[in-house]
């Protein structure tokens, strides 16, 4: 294997590790542990956002340990966000400001907070190859679980990726998810039915 696809290999286990952090942080907001394994991971990621996403998640997340406790983490991240938002980042250890629900240091991959800006309904859609990728990576590890019979990590899989779905708009991955389990004969509960008309629900709103 070569020096490029061993790189690009890391940067895919990268998102995916990212990815299921994000799913846990929207379930479980104040967990610090689950903020940093998601910064570690968007670390290892060439692009801007995922990092400053996480960020601004992780400040608002577990915004009573900022002032206090991420000095040292936050070395790590310098010079790898613009200067601007590192700034809007240090302002809040310094306690000049907090991140609020709407702000203008989130992203389009931040799960707690929202880009405070006027394209933000268009900033907060997933991309399809997003999708794509979090379509596959759940699709594989439902079916994994199944194989194992481990119910309870199913369970916890599917309220995540509804929990996903619903809070990022995305229809994309849960068709494409439904598609594929549709052709295992996988036993959908009412669960996803719910999530569905939720998605629907959406969409008719927007389209309104």
């Amino acid at each position: 294997m070569s020096d490029l696809d061993l790189i690009k290999e890391s940067e895919m286990a990268a998102r995916r590790v990212y990815r299921l952090y994000s799913r846990k942080i929207f379930i479980a907001p104040n967990n610090r542990h689950f903020h940093e394994q998601r910064i570690n991971a968007a670390l290892l990621l060439n692009e801007k956002e995922p990092l400053q996403g996480a960020v601004a998640d992780f400040f608002y997340g577990c915004w009573y340990d900022i002032p206090y406790d991420v000095t040292n983490m936050f070395t790590r991240l310098q010079g790898r966000m613009l200067p601007h938002i590192e700034q809007g980042f240090r302002d809040c250890i310094d306690k000049k400001s907090y991140i609020q629900k709407n702000s203008m240091l989130a992203t389009r991959w931040s799960v707690l907070v929202s880009p405070s800006l006027n394209e933000q309904t268009q900033r907060l859609r997933i991309s399809s190859d997003d999708a794509k990728e979090i379509a596959k990576d759940i699709a594989n590890d439902l079916m994994l679980a199944r194989d194992n019979q481990d119910w309870d990590t199913i369970e916890q899989i599917e309220n995540e990726f509804f929990a996903h779905c619903i809070a990022r708009h995305d229809r994309l991955a849960f068709s494409l998810v439904w598609f594929r389990l549709g052709k295992s004969d996988w036993q959908f509960d009412a669960r996803w039915n719910d999530c569905q008309q939720k998605l629907e629900q959406t969409k008719n709103a927007q389209d309104a």
